[in-house]
């Protein structure tokens, strides 16, 4: 019975061993496959991390290299739980996966997007030498216009010899000019003018040669019998030949106006005709205008005849002829235009300050710069200033 007990409890205790040694060693084993599995998703954390971080960058750089303000999803702010399961951790992998996809289309899209805007800038600097080639061509062959222009201009001496002073404003809008000045002597009788040719600029520039020539044509003959009417009738009558004018009213109404004048030096009678170009004499502080038939030179739906006033002159007489560009000039303000009732003001105020050409053209100028402000100059501007 005794040897039975002793058997029994061997067994008892080898059965307690082995129980225990397979406890242990399960227990282990739980440990370890647990730290494997813990081990492997810090891993997979960890490349989800580092992949994060890589995919903020680019996103980073992307947003700087395309300055936009456009929001999108942060990916930085993703927070990765330590407790995510396998399932959750592939779901964020593949929303990452996602992400680093639309971004590198994204990125694509910008660089081509940067390699046409380089192509069109390389397009648009290529036009912008043209068109600096073909501005400098254009201005070159208008400043030549320019000096042509000058040089069929009589020469001022002519006047300086006729009068005891004078001045010319003028200012062309376009380097050239569709106003021009022009006059004649012969003998003691000397004709001059200011005219205003239809447009401004070369058009303009091209009917002042035309008109300048004529003048030279139809005064060939200047006598003190010579009626400035005359002139301008016959001057019509080129320039309508010239341009092809019919009656058609329709027809662009193309010309010139101009107040002409022929004063005899000896007597100073003054002989004044104007085609819608009036004539302002300045006589012991008051202001005289002696007004021009409505007519231009050039074809006209009421053509009229210009007629011829005769006017005595006394020695400190001023004359002023001009052309509409003075009066019709806006001011940068009020965007009004100066109009002939303040030209006239403007006239008499320095006329009675000074006698002196040079200080009246300074006036003048002065006047106009602060009138017109930062506005550009609408239309060419001549004034012509003559003392007896």
């Amino acid at each position: 019975m005794t040897t039975v007990i002793i058997i029994l409890s061997a067994i008892i205790v080898i059965a307690v061993i082995i129980i225990a040694v397979l406890w242990v060693t399960r227990k282990r084993a739980v440990r370890h496959a647990s730290q494997a599995v813990e081990n492997r998703l810090r891993r997979e954390i960890r490349t989800s991390q580092n992949e994060l971080e890589r995919i903020t960058i680019l996103y980073n750089n992307l947003k700087t290299n395309a300055q936009t303000n456009s929001t999108s999803k942060t990916v930085a702010t993703v927070a990765i739980d330590q407790s995510t399961t396998p399932e959750s951790l592939a779901i964020e992998r593949h929303k990452l996966e996602t992400d680093r996809n639309e971004m590198a289309e994204r990125n694509r899209k910008l660089w081509e997007m940067s390699l046409a805007i380089e192509k069109e800038k390389q397009h648009i600097s290529v036009l912008k030498n043209e068109i600096e080639s073909k501005h400098y061509a254009v201005t070159s062959s208008i400043r030549y216009a320019q000096r042509i222009q000058l040089a069929v201009l009589p020469s001022e001496d002519i006047l300086k010899n006729a009068f005891s002073d004078f001045f010319l404003f003028w200012r062309p809008r376009d380097i050239v000019s569709g106003d021009y000045y022009w006059h004649r002597r012969k003998g003691n009788i000397i004709a001059f003018t200011i005219a205003d040719c239809t447009g401004h600029g070369v058009p303009g520039s091209f009917m002042s040669l035309l008109g300048i020539t004529y003048l030279n044509d139809l005064t060939t003959n200047l006598t003190h019998e010579t009626l400035p009417s005359d002139i301008l009738n016959n001057l019509r009558a080129k320039i309508i030949t010239a341009l092809s004018q019919h009656h058609d009213k329709h027809e662009p109404t193309d010309g010139m106006d101009m107040a002409f004048c022929i004063l005899n030096l000896d007597t100073n009678i003054l002989r004044f005709s104007g085609a819608n170009n009036p004539l302002y004499i300045i006589s012991d502080g008051e202001l005289t205008e002696y007004k021009p038939v409505k007519n231009p030179i050039g074809q006209y739906p009421r053509m009229q005849d210009f007629k011829t006033v005769e006017i005595s002159l006394h020695k400190g007489d001023y004359l002023y002829m001009f052309c509409d560009g003075y009066a019709d000039q806006f001011n940068g303000k009020t965007k009004k235009k100066v109009t002939y009732g303040r030209l006239k003001e403007i006239l008499l105020e320095i006329n009675t300050q000074s006698s002196e050409s040079e200080y009246q053209k300074e006036r003048l100028g002065e006047f106009l710069d602060q009138w017109r402000g930062s506005l550009s100059q609408m239309d060419d501007i001549l004034i012509g200033g003559y003392r007896v």
